[in-house]
């Protein structure tokens, strides 16, 4: 596998066109992706144990900053900058006026993982769509590989709005049969939503959904383009 890149126009400099690359990344892990990896790969201590670890380290690492220490790990180093104007030597740091933000970058192990290069493909010309990247299931019996209907979930990406009053727009569940062919005729658009950003979106799985294999799928328009769809590459389950 491997991350694709595209070519995009940013300015001119010298009378000549600017373009520069920038990365779009096939796989989003979080914390739960990579305790699956570890446990697929064979390890030592139960999945349980390896959360508490985890969650015990973020912790610590958290607790350090607010304590005002900078903490060197293999992979990142974690610090803070202050953000504002100083009115001179004199002045003290004002809530009101300035503001501590993270300050994160590589670690040294990080930066030797990539010293190689990484699989890159390049990709086709972009056009404008709804990108879905990732599903969270917010019911606490639920796995994150399942649509739990009546309760909510959440999408996050890019250019995920669209104008709810518009029949043909919206985010539909589509049903998918055992051989992956999407079942367009039987998609379901959902009508319960909270957030329509163009980053998040979150809404109630409808009571309808029966037992079965689905896919998620944003329709949008962009000005007068006509419109552009975006699935997330996960196939869901209602169980």
């Amino acid at each position: 596998m491997s991350a694709e890149y595209q070519i995009n126009k940013t300015g001119f400099s010298n009378g000549a066109e600017n373009y520069h690359a920038s990365v779009h990344y096939n796989e989003v892990m979080d914390d739960d992706d990579i305790i699956d990896m570890m446990m697929l790969n064979g390890s030592p201590f139960t999945r349980a144990d390896t959360q508490a670890i985890i969650n015990k380290y973020h912790e610590t690492i958290n607790m350090a900053a607010r304590n005002g220490w900078q903490v060197n790990t293999r992979n990142v180093r974690y610090g803070v900058t202050i953000k504002g104007i100083f009115t001179g030597p004199q002045d003290r740091f004002d809530n009101s006026r300035h503001k501590i933000v993270p300050n994160v970058q590589a670690g040294s192990d990080f930066k030797e993982a990539l010293q190689n290069g990484i699989p890159l493909a390049k990709k086709a010309t972009y056009k404008k769509r709804p990108e879905l990247s990732a599903y969270t299931n917010f019911y606490s019996g639920g796995s994150k590989s399942e649509l739990t209907p009546g309760h909510n979930a959440r999408i996050v990406g890019s250019l995920l709005n669209f104008d709810p009053t518009d029949a043909e727009q919206g985010l539909f569940i589509i049903p998918v049969d055992l051989e992956g062919l999407l079942n367009m005729s039987q998609a379901v658009k959902v009508e319960e939503l909270t957030d329509i950003t163009p980053k998040v979106l979150t809404f109630r799985v409808p009571d309808s959904l029966s037992s079965g294999f689905y896919m998620l799928e944003v329709r949008a328009k962009y000005g007068k383009s006509g419109l552009r769809t975006g699935k997330l590459e996960k196939v869901l389950q209602v169980v």
